[in-house]
């Protein structure tokens, strides 16, 4: 037994060869995927960079828009707290702590010093609020940044409205993240990708604009006449690549927060129960306990299941739409010349490779991966390890190959089903007639794909997990944006034709009889056709596979080259990016080749290349970033993250997706903040979801997740909270305060098989533990700063004016320190510090006399 033992590995700690060989796998793995992508080029052109029907972006504008202002207008209590100087950080602090990076070409006494120190600005975490943050500068800003959202929204001059809104959007969140949650995350990763968008192509004050002007020299194509000539269309195709963009980042997400929940509670089932019974999540307090005392032992789990795999599965939708465009252009010549039969199983091969090191690669990492209980035996956690592994063993050798089978065995053999003629006779005549209407009914690959990776599965699962999520857990706009961006799942021709079923729909009813029909009329055209593709002509030729091949080998040479440890790139990926634009350039001048029923494909080939490479090199960074963090991927994982960090900083797409991972939380924790006056008096401030239950809890409150995370891994924030408190309560009362002090309270939620057994609880009677955190004596003894004086007309002390002027002095001591630097900088269109070139002083020669000879020329020599 003991020898049985002492062979258990330690599945703690990581061999260091088997993180090296795992790494090296995944990047094999990705070779593989882009091996199989480039067998099939073609079909990635007619996808990726084809054109579409642009109302599906017409919906994601208006919606992103409108809801952006609802996200912040929901934190409208919280603006002079979280982003003005008078608020948790001064002015001073948040350039200090935040805005380091942004302000290195910027001083108070100078601004900007060049033009230089713009760019750098808005490169590094950008943010106005670093400049000026007043209350009424904050205020004002973002009313005006709601109004540009608002004509975003209405699609007025959208390219730059969006671009704005997005940087105004940057220059909040930049500026104090205590607030953040996924809803942020989601906001800031949709709304960066579609500024590539050219979303004010319908159904926008633009594209209204851009008709008139069209009507009026007669060259519009109105909605339901035949085309003509030399007309443009009122619904111009746009490119598609953002819309692919879009649903690959929703895919990152659910599949990212699912892989992630290795917890026993999820394996369990009992996270809902966990999740709904938080008191900062519940709507209905003493409801939601009645409830989970019924279902958390029964329905709960299930639904935590159901929850737990449709996110690690979500790509699974992905894949039905691959499957989608290749089962609607199977027939149609451009897809038919690809398939030739080196092409298919050079992919095949390469996608059959793929999935063995996939598979490989979960076998090695899946021990280093699991949740493992602390006082686990070794017995306990060998046999954990090893359910684990035949639940691995059964879905890749077992349930995927069968559905692969099944799905060529389709392919061939499509199985048709009829009613056998006794049942028939036994129907009602009228149901007879409706099911022989239907029948035979063909289940084939299309039938497969429909109710099994098809959107109809997927996306109703989704709906009606945050629909419940909508109903009974107040957790914010989160359920709201994660909705809306299920929008890029729609093509534009499905949203029309849903506009007209809904015009018909109100034509037909009492209150369309009473509406002036020139509306309905008009609501009719806004569903008109788009451009036909047969309309675009083709702007060059497409480059062949074999150069972007090479291409795609070039740019996995030098992730290889910056994972394995070379720093010095930056030249090689100017060179690699110089060498796309030039193909680019050579295969835009080359006269393309028409073909008919082809999607049409979007600009020319010089914005296509570029196109591929930004879509693929976001893809990566986006990816990479969220490769799981366990420590058997830690010697690829900091390399590649380090290769795409900046650019997902700069970009504002930087996320991580462990919500509830590896467990949701089991206990309450709440945040009390206590001001301790000069007389010893100690007042609960109150402002904290222990005090405060509304019910129902409709509003949702960003107090509470502030609280939860300055109490436990974002205590630095504690000491400015504190610091703002002692300004207010001074602000409030008139009276100094002399210290601030941080409460942690915590309640235990009882298990659901404890509830299951002895009934419900009451939430506002359960064991509160009080923990103190943190005590911090007030600044200036509870006095106010001296800039807050000035701006409230307060006479100042000469103690508060020389530090004023001290102040002042250190600022500009700053601000020449800061010059200097800016003046010495090596990037940024900086050449370094002046280097002045010294001269040796001649040496001085006798004035040779008459008679002497002259010196030789050294080349003379003797």
């Amino acid at each position: 037994m003991l020898a049985l033992l002492s062979e258990i590995p330690n599945y703690s700690r990581v061999p260091p060869e088997l993180s090296s060989q795992v790494g090296w796998l995944c990047f094999a793995a990705l070779l593989l995927l882009l091996a199989w992508l480039a067998t099939r080029m073609e079909s990635v052109r007619r996808s990726l960079l084809a054109l579409e029907d642009p109302r599906m972006f017409a919906v994601m504008r208006i919606g992103m828009g409108l809801m952006t202002i609802q996200c912040f207008w929901n934190m409208r209590p919280y603006w002079r707290m979280l982003w003005s100087d008078e608020g948790m950080f001064t002015i001073e602090d948040a350039r200090s702590r935040m805005g380091g990076s942004s302000l290195t070409g910027w001083t108070p006494e100078d601004g900007f010093l060049d033009h230089w120190a713009y760019l750098k600005f808005l490169w590094g975490k950008h943010s106005v609020f670093f400049i000026d943050a007043s209350p009424d500068f904050v205020d004002g800003f973002m009313l005006v940044f709601f109004g540009v959202c608002l004509l975003y929204a209405f699609g007025v001059l959208s390219r730059v409205t969006g671009l704005l809104a997005w940087l105004m959007m940057s220059t909040v969140y930049n500026h104090n993240t205590l607030y953040m949650e996924g809803t942020d995350t989601v906001y800031r990763a949709f709304f960066f990708i579609l500024l590539f968008a050219r979303t004010g192509a319908a159904w926008s004050v633009d594209n209204l604009v851009r008709c008139w002007w069209l009507r009026r020299r007669g060259r519009l194509q109105e909605v339901g006449l035949p085309p003509s000539p030399g007309r443009a269309p009122v619904y111009a195709l746009v490119p598609s690549w953002p819309r692919y963009l879009m649903m690959a980042q929703l895919i990152a997400i659910y599949t990212s927060t699912g892989m992630v929940k290795t917890g026993s509670v999820w394996a369990k089932g009992d996270s809902l129960y966990y999740s709904l019974n938080l008191d900062h999540f519940y709507r209905f307090e003493l409801w939601t306990q009645m409830v989970s005392a019924s279902l958390g032992t029964n329905v709960f789990r299930l639904m935590t299941w159901v929850t737990l795999w449709w996110e690690c599965c979500f790509a699974a939708l992905g894949l039905g739409m691959i499957l989608k465009f290749g089962l609607d252009h199977r027939d149609q010549p451009w897809h038919r010349a690809q398939r030739v039969a080196w092409r298919l199983w050079l992919g095949r091969a390469a996608l059959l490779a793929c999935y063995l090191l996939i598979y490989r690669i979960v076998i090695l990492a899946y021990p280093y991966c699991v949740e493992i209980p602390k006082d686990a035996t070794a017995e306990a956690t060998a046999k954990l390890v090893s359910d684990g592994l035949a639940s691995v063993h059964t879905a890749f050798a077992g349930v995927l190959p069968g559905l692969t089978a099944l799905w060529y065995a389709l392919g061939r053999w499509p199985l048709r089903l009829r009613l056998p003629a006794r049942l028939t006779a036994r129907v009602p005549t009228r149901l007879a007639a409706r099911l022989a209407a239907r029948l035979p009914w063909t289940f084939d690959q299309a039938s497969m794909r429909r109710w099994l990776l098809g959107r109809r599965v997927w996306l109703t699962l989704g709906l009606i997990f945050h629909g419940f999520l909508i109903l009974f857990m107040n957790i914010g706009m989160f359920p709201f944006i994660m909705l809306m961006t299920y929008a890029a799942w729609l093509t534009g021709e499905e949203y029309a034709a849903a506009l007209r079923w809904l015009v018909a729909l109100v034509r037909r009813s009492p209150l369309g009889r009473r509406l002036p029909a020139a509306w309905l009329d008009r609501a009719q055209q806004w569903a008109g056709p788009a451009q036909a593709p047969e309309d675009i002509p083709p702007r060059g030729r497409s480059i062949p596979d074999l150069i972007v091949v090479l291409l795609g080998l070039g740019l996995a040479w030098l992730i290889y080259q910056r994972a394995t440890g070379e720093r010095e790139l930056s030249t090689l990926v100017y060179g690699w990016f110089g060498l796309v634009l030039a193909v680019g350039v050579t295969f835009r001048l080359w006269r393309a080749r028409p073909q008919r029923g082809a999607p049409a494909l979007a600009h020319g080939p010089v914005l296509r290349a570029v196109i591929l490479a930004f879509v693929v090199a976001h893809g990566l960074s986006v990816g990479l970033s969220l490769a799981p963090n366990y420590n058997i991927f830690s010697n690829w994982r900091s390399p590649t993250r380090a290769l795409f960090g900046g650019w997902l900083s700069v970009t504002g797409t930087s996320q991580s997706w462990k919500m509830f991972a590896p467990n949701p939380p089991r206990a309450n924790v709440f945040m009390k903040t206590v001001v301790v006056t000069q007389a010893g008096e100690r007042w609960n401030i109150g402002n904290n979801a222990f005090d405060y239950r509304p019910f129902p809890w409709i509003w949702n409150d960003r107090a509470r997740k502030m609280h939860r995370r300055m109490v436990s891994k974002g205590k630095w924030y504690l000491r400015y909270w504190a610091n703002f408190h002692c300004r207010e309560w001074y602000l409030e009362t008139g009276e100094k305060p002399a210290a601030v002090e941080i409460h942690k309270l915590s309640t235990r939620i009882p298990s659901p098989e404890q509830v299951a057994a002895k009934g419900y609880y009451d939430p506002t009677k359960l064991k509160v533990t009080d923990e103190l955190v943190e005590t911090h004596n007030c600044p200036l003894a509870g006095d106010l700063p001296p800039f807050m004086k000035l701006r409230r007309g307060m006479p100042l002390t000469a103690e508060e004016e020389a530090q004023l002027a001290s102040e002042k002095e250190r600022e500009a001591k700053a601000a020449e320190t800061r010059r200097k630097s800016w003046a010495n900088r090596r990037d940024w269109g900086g050449s370094g510090p002046p280097t002045e070139a010294t001269r040796t002083p001649p040496i001085a020669r006798p004035t040779p006399a008459d008679d002497d000879t002259p010196a030789k020329h050294a080349d003379d020599g003797e």
